[in-house]
């Protein structure tokens, strides 16, 4: 009996763990905790994409029309099952195009797909998709070995917290760029170019339609924010006195102006506490390897909404004059953004190859290259102010941290603050290198090694409880 009895209890002991581990884990199916243990925090959701998700009040649907052997795919899966812990408006869908063709073929018809590999945001009647291109940037310099590209970054949360907003807003900002100065164009694809500078805008869900001023009678307040991008030519004083009108009814302004350059802006930025330098800014102390001082990196950063992430980005300027907040403001508040370092400062002496600091003549540094101004009205008047357009060609749109300054510009402008600070994030890869007489003895430790050792500590175990 005695024996049945212990039997008995082994069973039921044995069936009461067997339940309460079923138990634990259904319950940690539904309530866990994810935390992302990587250097870059590859999936970390920043508060910016916190705030998006928690502020979906209706359904969204986002199908990943991707195969599961594609590169990006386990980076995908894994961000998208954050945004589905943010918000339980969120359900995913994932398609394999050449395994569920059935459901494929439906796909490619409904959203109009000629292509795989790609995410589709969807909520009512609005949809839009993602493609590789979109969720990463790549190196292309193997191919001109015969390699393949390798990923150099990861911009999936920038791309999904924007694609959201995209269909899910009534609101598209309007933007418009003006033409006929010899600005930057749009349309061209070239280095430089800025059809990737328009491409983000647009994927940033504005509407970007390029303008003559002097065609028309007034800039409407329907147009979200004005862009100035790199003028060559001056503006005639119709067209300023569009822009002041505009300005003066809450308008948003982004004004991108070359040194060298006569623009006939100059009074018109200096009346909203603008000043522009007639210099080229330098600064040896932060100055690329084997090119001219007037190269210019920068890393300090001031307290502002438009740089608040950025400070441990740097920015490249190719070249750039000084823009700074001007000393009579009134009822205006003016924020330089980027500044040299203190070794920095503005050469008045344009056209020296050589650069040499004069006292009382060259503005001494720290030097502003990037100003924002904001008035106290309802709606506030808003202008960003920088002392280049080369930084924001399709060339040098991808360095570093430009991208960052160019679309917390646009999202300060017109009001979309949310959505600063969401920017790429590096993908590290680490190498553990090792000899063969080295992975001869991971090997050996590893299969007879260790188990060797655990086996003569259970002796050991046993041996002593034996005494």
């Amino acid at each position: 009996m005695r024996w049945w009895l212990a039997r008995l209890n082994l069973a039921a002991t044995l069936l009461l763990l067997g339940i309460l581990f079923l138990f634990v884990n259904f319950i940690a199916s539904r309530r866990y905790v994810r935390a992302d243990l990587t250097k870059t925090k590859i999936t970390a959701l920043s508060d910016k994409t916190v705030q998006v998700l928690k502020g979906l009040t209706a359904p969204l649907t986002i199908t990943v029309f991707y195969q599961p052997t594609h590169r990006l795919y386990p980076l995908v899966k894994d961000l998208l099952e954050e945004y589905e812990q943010r918000s339980p408006q969120l359900r995913v869908e994932y398609v394999d195009p050449e395994q569920d063709i059935a459901r494929a073929k439906q796909l490619a018809q409904q959203f109009e797909i000629d292509r795989i590999n790609l995410v589709v945001f969807q909520a009512g009647t609005r949809h839009k998709y993602l493609s590789d291109t979109d969720l990463a940037e790549y190196d292309y310099a193997q191919m001109a070995f015969g390699g393949q590209p390798s990923l150099k970054s990861f911009r999936g949360e920038d791309a999904f917290t924007s694609a959201i907003l995209n269909v899910t807003q009534t609101r598209q900002p309007l933007i418009w760029v003006t033409i006929g100065h010899g600005e930057k164009a749009l349309d061209n694809a070239e280095p430089d170019g800025a059809s990737d500078f328009k491409k983000f805008l647009e994927r940033d869900n504005m509407r970007v339609e390029p303008v003559t001023l002097l065609e028309k009678t007034e800039i409407s307040q329907s147009v979200g924010a004005v862009v100035i991008l790199g003028p060559s030519r001056r503006f005639h004083d119709q067209e300023l006195a569009l822009l002041q009108t505009y300005l003066e009814r809450g308008g948003r302004m982004l004004a991108l102006i070359d040194p060298l350059q006569d623009t006939g802006l100059d009074g018109l930025l200096g009346r909203w506490g603008v000043e522009l330098g007639n210099d080229i800014v330098v600064d040896p102390a932060r100055q690329l390897p084997f090119i001219s001082a007037a190269n210019l990196f920068v890393t300090t950063y001031t307290q502002h909404p438009v740089v608040e992430k950025m400070q441990t980005l740097m920015t490249l300027f190719p070249l750039a004059r000084s823009v700074r907040p001007a000393k009579d403001l009134k009822d205006l508040s003016a924020t330089s953004l980027a500044m040299t370092s203190p070794q920095g400062w503005g050469e008045t002496e344009t056209g020296a190859t050589e650069f040499q600091y004069a006292e009382g003549t060259d503005l001494k540094g720290p030097v502003s290259i990037a100003t924002a101004v904001e008035t106290s009205a309802s709606p506030p008047t808003r202008l960003v102010v920088i002392g280049d357009s080369d930084f924001a060609v399709n060339g040098q749109l991808g360095n570093v941290g430009n991208l960052d300054l160019a679309l917390g510009a646009f999202h300060w402008l017109v009001e979309q603050e949310q959505l600063i600070g969401i920017g790429p994030k590096p993908l590290e890869s680490i190498r553990l290198n090792l000899t063969g007489s080295q992975l001869r003895g991971i090997f050996w430790f590893s299969f007879a090694g260790f188990p060797a050792l655990m086996g003569l500590v259970g002796a050991g175990v046993w041996w002593r409880r034996r005494r």
